[in-house]
């Protein structure tokens, strides 16, 4: 036939199209192809035929056998309707369901948008199963290790030039310059990348060349957001950006602007200029040296090689490249210079690594969020099966009939868990909303950028947990009714029998899960309590920090040290002639910041030592009342505590074993003239989570970087200006800082912190882990309260007779309280015990991750016990004022 379809379009007619439709309806499209056909050709004719067909697969149109009618749709279709009119009739419960559900899949839904960011860091790449990042662990024994996850600069040809698995190895480099001319240069973190850094990592660009963004030394690449900032709604492209690059400031070319980075990657930055400037930046000895860390070092492999590969060959590799290169006067040794690589999607949650450029999360903590998002959503579905469970005998009636008229045990076990997924449909629908609505509150609780853009593959996923929810919620009860013998509905007998203990069961999960939650809440808050209230022996009340700068000529550490204290003694002596500022100090670190300077050496008798070192004016330790145990603090205007006075705390005397430090050295032979002037009290000067580590304290730092071989610096040894404020408005303070800033620097940005917040900040993510705990413990209460609720109405319901008899018999409202309160007590008493040895067990666990931590104490077990009596006891109180009420008349005449 010269005028046919496609022949593969009618067969598909042929088998959906009921026999009695499908001659007419072939007819009519025939006619409508042979028509289409003569006008626009064959091609177009036969897609449109394909068309009309696939339009007319409608239900109305579907062949009507006796295979479609007793359907699993039709089932499911009328299943529904009944679990509508099931949930409609008793409303009460079904809005106690309703609730505890959402409230659980609202809960589980926030929690798990948290964790799923948290695993997802660095994901969005590519190519992120081939990328590494390098670490350095240098290893001498004794104690003498240095392990970082910055490297020399000279690793990225290391890698290139020696590994045939290398694809590419490209570095991370961030660096603090001032941007602008003239005035109001403001003090930014500029990122040194490599050329080609951009082939590695799937960064998008937004303007410029995606292959070669960074094409000359003299071109930088801003982000989004700073060209926004910088060039307002000006054309970026083309524009210069200056930096202040040692003593010159150099015009750099916009030759790209990128996409903001997203907040899950480990290496964040706004702007970047090319490694071609190192020359410029770096001495050529921390160009070619083996022991100076500056750099994040990524390597890439080529397709179809391993890192194992790359393991095997390290030490031959560096052995060979090191030559006689050692620590200290001997040659390196296997296994004492050692190179690692950690995986790209390992870096977020991985705290054994060291930091480079990016925070580590606590991956304790994500587990933590995880289990208890998945234990309150647990808990709602215990709730569920409970009172489903609980109204099984007011439903028996209704199974005995279905029974006599056929229903077999597997569809009503389908019909009842359409019921439990309808109602977690429903759940789900509000508490997804909510959890969307609620994200912005939880980013401000957990410090995280959560941002949710729907897409229609959520639908998918959503359905499938309200499918699982659903179904395991729903499970008991749809085979606990399922499972009425129809002989004994139909006697009146009994239903319960060995099903109440499996009830009681689910009770005492339900209860130990929210007694461990109260108890762990408040354990956390009161080591949180402590850590804000142990005395650290300093004093920190409104005193005010400033970072200062150093000169831009100034090229190596110790002068940019000197330069910033000099810069610093201008903004002191113009401070100091406010009444309302007092002791005014500078110092290379303060309190509330991590990472001060931490140096090592060899002492004369071999002995490996390491301290953290802390550079002072005279009247820094006087600001934050730190007390001196023997000896003296230093003296202003003293040339020889200028020049050579030491003062150490009481954890280095232990350390170095002096027994009589003052008047003593440090031992060793390579330090410059120096001596022990003062011995102060163990301050707490890091956050803690770590013990005191010893001190060292001078005014001149040259003598001890005489002394030292090994170093790192996290937080800048460039000094602070600190000052406590005497006025009734801390915001005064800052104001003078300000105009005495501006009046001094004028061509360069200033900042400030408030010495108490810093110090709080440490302990930022334990304070947000303790509100998401506690609302977790408040959501978990409601839940467990719905639920107690709609089981004590039915133990109410239940013993309305019994209840009715014993008011006749002259029982008070106390004994009937005690009726029914009975059960219930016994099984919040068994969760109470079960919950006492998980509580101490995980609580210790955490706790573990503090140098100083609080007692777990009998007293807060006893707390969490009469919390949770007191409202299962509330609520078991409203019912039994509800049934004393209950003239005894009517309740005897209930059938």
């Amino acid at each position: 036939m010269t005028h046919s379809p496609p022949k593969w379009a009618d067969r598909f007619l042929a088998w959906f199209c009921d026999e009695g439709l499908i001659e007419d309806l072939q007819g009519d499209l025939y006619e409508l192809y042979i028509k289409r056909r003569e006008q626009s050709g064959k091609l177009l004719a036969n897609i449109l035929y394909v068309w009309w067909v696939l339009r007319s697969f409608r239900l109305s149109a579907l062949k009507r056998n006796q295979k479609l009618n007793n359907s699993f749709m039709t089932m499911t279709k009328n299943n529904f309707k009944i679990a509508l009119r099931v949930l409609w009739r008793d409303k009460f419960n079904s809005s106690l369901n309703l609730l505890g559900l959402m409230i659980g899949i609202t809960c589980f839904l926030l929690l798990g948008f948290y964790v799923k960011q948290e695993v997802s860091f660095d994901k969005f790449h590519s190519k992120k199963d081939r990328i590494y990042r390098s670490w350095l662990k240098e290893d001498y024994g004794e104690g003498q290790i240095f392990f970082n996850s910055q490297t020399p600069l000279r690793f990225e040809s290391l890698f290139e030039d020696n590994f045939p698995e290398v694809e590419k190895a490209v570095q991370y480099i961030e660096q603090n310059f001032l941007v602008g001319r003239g005035e109001n240069r403001i003090n930014e973190t500029v990122s040194i990348i490599s050329p080609d850094f951009f082939e590695v990592f799937d960064f998008q660009m937004v303007e410029g060349n995606r292959e070669n963004p960074l094409p000359s030394p003299n071109d930088i690449i801003i982000s989004q957001e700073y060209a926004q900032k910088y060039f307002a709604d000006n054309e970026a492209l083309g524009k210069t950006i200056s930096l202040q690059v040692g003593e010159d400031i150099r015009d750099f070319n916009v030759s790209g602007v990128f996409k903001n980075i997203r907040y899950e990657s480990s290496i964040n930055f706004d702007l970047a200029i090319s490694t071609d400037n190192n020359r410029l930046l770096f001495s050529d000895r921390a160009m070619n040296a083996w022991f100076n860390v500056i750099a994040e070092t990524y390597v890439l492999l080529k397709e179809g090689t391993s890192i194992e590969s790359v393991n095997s060959k390290m030490q031959d590799v560096v052995l060979s490249q090191m030559g006689d290169t050692g620590y200290g006067d001997e040659a390196m040794q296997r296994d004492q210079y050692n190179i690692g690589m950690q995986p790209l999607t390992d870096i977020h949650l991985n705290p054994d690594i060291p930091l480079g450029y990016a925070p580590v999360a606590n991956p304790q903590y994500v587990f933590i969020l995880g289990t208890i998002g998945l234990l309150v959503l647990f808990i709602a579905c215990i709730n569920y099966t409970t009172l489903s469970t609980g109204q099984s005998l007011r439903r028996s009636k209704e199974v005995g009939i279905r029974k006599v008229l056929g229903a077999y045990k597997k569809t009503l076990i389908y019909q009842y868990l359409n019921e439990s997924i309808l109602l977690t449909f429903l759940a789900m629908l509000i508490g997804a909303t909510v959890s969307y609505l609620l994200i912005p509150t939880f980013n401000r609780l957990t410090g995280t950028e959560i941002f949710l853009q729907f897409e229609w593959w959520h639908a998918g996923v959503y359905t499938l947990l309200v499918l699982i929810i659903g179904t395991i919620a729903g499970s008991y009860p749809a085979l606990i009714l399922s499972g009425f013998k129809t002989i004994n509905i139909l006697r009146g007998g009994s239903q319960s029998g060995g099903k109440m203990t499996a009830k009681k069961g689910m009770v005492v999960f339900q209860f130990l899960i929210t007694v461990f939650l109260i108890t762990t809440t408040l354990i956390m808050r009161k080591q949180i309590q402590y850590l804000q209230e142990k005395d650290l022996g300093i004093n920190y009340e409104a005193v005010i920090s400033t970072q200062l700068q150093a000169s831009p000529s100034a090229q190596r550490l110790s002068e940019r040290i000197t330069s910033g204290f000099e810069n610093g003694q201008l903004l002191k002596a113009r401070m100091e002639k406010y009444p309302e500022i007092s002791e005014v100090a500078m110092g290379t670190h303060v309190f509330g910041t991590s990472g001060w300077a931490h140096l090592a050496y060899t002492d004369d008798k071999g002995v490996f030592r390491w301290f953290r070192l802390l550079c002072v004016d005279a009247n820094y330790l006087k600001t934050f009342d730190i007390d001196i145990l023997e000896g003296r603090g230093f003296e202003e205007g003293n040339g020889l505590d200028m020049r050579q006075s030491v003062i150490l705390n009481k954890s280095a005397v232990e350390h170095f074993g002096l027994k009589n430090p003052l008047g003593a050295k440090l031992p060793g032979d390579e330090f410059g003239d120096h001596q022990i002037i003062g011995v102060t009290d163990d301050f707490h000067y890091s956050s803690l989570h770590s013990e005191v580590e010893p001190l060292v304290i001078v005014m001149n730092p040259m003598p001890i970087f005489m002394g030292v071989s090994d170093g790192d610096f996290i937080d800048t040894p460039i000094p602070k200006l600190v000052f406590s404020y005497n006025g009734s408005n801390l915001s005064e303070g800052t104001d003078i800082l300000k105009k005495e800033w501006e009046a001094l620097f004028p061509n360069e940005s200033w900042n400030f912190n408030f010495i108490d917040e810093q110090i709080a900040a440490q302990y930022a993510s334990e304070t947000r882990m303790n509100k998401l705990v506690t609302i977790a413990t408040v959501l978990s209460i409601i839940i467990a309260s719905l639920g107690l609720l709609g089981l004590s109405m039915l133990v109410v319901n239940s013993k309305v007779k019994e209840i009715g008899i014993r008011k006749v018999m002259g029982a008070s409202p106390t004994s009937i309280f005690r009726l029914l309160a009975k059960g219930f007590s016994i099984q919040l008493l068994i969760a109470i015990i079960l919950s006492i040895p998980i509580t101490i067990y995980m609580m210790n666990k955490w706790l573990d991750n503090f140098a100083y931590r609080t007692s777990i104490g009998a007293w807060l077990f006893i707390l969490s016990s009469i919390v949770a009596l007191l409202i299962a006891f509330l609520v078991i109180s409203y019912h039994t004022m509800r049934a004393t009420r209950i003239n005894p008349v009517e309740s005897l005449r209930t059938e």
